[in-house]
């Protein structure tokens, strides 16, 4: 049989262990008040910051589609092959 000694609670081990167990939950606390307020005020604030610097930096002329898309189509005309590589003679043979 396992014989369990009784725990004496002294006044001063009860207030030392009174003051670690608040000390603990008032850094607990600490900690998720920080990150809420990290998470949801400091981020969107600096998220506001980058979307104004980009919006000064946003091109204010609209594009013209069909000339985009003309030169885009006499891009990818320029850059695709217009023979095949199978006709070419082995010169090394």
């Amino acid at each position: 049989m396992i014989i369990i000694k009784p725990i004496k609670l002294t006044p001063k081990k009860l207030s030392s262990l009174t003051a670690t167990v608040i000390i603990l939950i008032t850094l607990i606390i600490l900690i998720f008040v920080s990150s809420f307020l990290y998470k949801n005020f400091y981020q969107t604030i600096t998220q506001t910051k980058e979307i104004i610097m980009l919006r000064e930096k946003v091109a204010i002329d609209t594009v013209d589609m069909k000339k985009f898309n003309l030169i885009m189509d006499k891009l990818t005309k320029k850059t695709t092959l217009n023979y095949e590589l199978k006709n070419i003679i082995n010169p090394f043979r």
